[in-house]
């Protein structure tokens, strides 16, 4: 089984594993009394715009009380179907169940069958889980036929998140000793005091829950965008078989969105091995790359974990407490940059943002 704990919406996740017979997809959750809808989406891709294909489109209509399934195809919508009434409540949690079979899809909610949606998109193309709109969701679980992803917080990230914060960037401990800084680069660890600034803030909504244990291909929203002192710790493996992975903070969630930071891990990709590029996407083109790095700290099979801290002219990344480069803003305003998305040949066990 693998779970995500608190993800932001919109939520783009993939689904380890694919879609098999037997694959359930279950999802916890509340919608608050003033909102009207949201969606759940079984998807053939991560775009939003233009929406990829989808298999199954469930989308809980207080306005309208029905839950209208739907699929999506090469842009256009298909038939409708209503029936079943609204077994939701604002203001009340409730559990979906999408029970993946050999010819529909079998959906409970809070424990009582609610609908049938015959395939109309054949279940292995489906890769991607995206849900949208008025709703908290608390838990997503993928059980049967799914590779057992690793559990818990993973590397030492997980533990010990603020005392490595506070060794590199200069902020405060946690339950546990303080670690020891690397030794100084320059510039770095930053010589202005810590984020927030005594007295101050982030933006509403820059701080939030840790996301567990979430799949990859994965997509977030960063609340408020990128600013000054804002950090995105992840903690994660590569596979024993790993090739590359990609980090990118971008400008929206679609494929073709400018990127800020474009930070891709070659372990060994054609002529690359053990290298870590950088690069910025902006209009359809790709900028200069910059490849040097004192270190590299990414091996196959290996817990790694990495920090990325915007300051006002660059965005520094140290990787398992250590400063590993600088990248400097080539997309100007950063605020702009308002995604996390995360794909290849990984696993991802913890990412929060600060």
């Amino acid at each position: 089984m693998a779970s995500v704990v608190n993800p932001p919406i919109p939520y783009i996740g993939g689904i380890p594993g694919g879609l098999k017979d037997g694959t359930k997809i279950v999802i916890h959750g509340q919608v608050a009394h003033h909102q009207h809808q949201f969606t759940v989406n079984l998807a053939c891709g991560t775009n939003l715009e233009p929406r990829s294909d989808t298999a199954l489109h469930f989308n809980v209509r207080f306005h309208e009380n029905c839950v209208v399934r739907n699929s999506l195809q090469h842009g256009s919508w298909e038939g409708e179907e209503r029936h079943g009434g609204l077994p939701f409540q604002r203001g009340m949690p409730f559990e979906i169940r999408i029970i993946a079979q050999h010819n529909q899809y079998k959906i409970k909610v809070n424990g009582n069958d609610f609908a049938h949606f015959n395939h109309r998109i054949p279940k292995h193309r489906v890769n991607t889980l995206t849900i949208e709109g008025d709703v908290f969701i608390s838990s997503i679980m993928f059980e049967g036929n799914v590779h057992p992803g690793h559990h818990g917080s993973g590397g030492y990230l997980g533990d010990t998140i603020a005392g490595i914060a506070g060794a590199i960037f200069g902020g405060g401990g946690g339950n546990k000793p303080r670690m020891h800084p690397p030794p100084p680069q320059p510039g770095f660890p930053p010589s202005q005091p810590a984020y927030p600034p005594p007295g101050g803030a982030y933006p509403t909504g820059g701080a939030m829950q840790p996301i567990y244990n979430p799949p990859v291909p994965f997509t977030t929203g960063i609340s408020g965008g990128m600013y000054p002192g804002k950090m995105i710790f992840i903690s994660g493996v590569s596979y024993p078989n790993a090739s590359r992975f990609t980090v990118n903070l971008q400008c929206g969630p679609y494929d073709a969105a400018d990127i800020g930071l474009h930070f891709d891990v070659r372990i060994r990709v054609g002529g690359d091995c053990n290298v870590v590029v950088r690069n910025h996407h902006q209009g359809g083109q790709w900028g200069s790359e910059e490849r040097h790095s004192p270190y590299f700290p990414f091996m196959p099979n290996a817990n790694f974990d990495m920090i990325i801290m915007a300051e006002g002219n660059c965005f520094k990344v140290a990787a398992n407490n250590q400063h590993l480069f600088e990248f400097f803003h080539r997309l100007q305003p950063i605020s702009r940059i308002d995604h996390l998305k995360i794909t290849g040949d990984l696993r991802l066990t913890q990412i929060r943002f600060q």
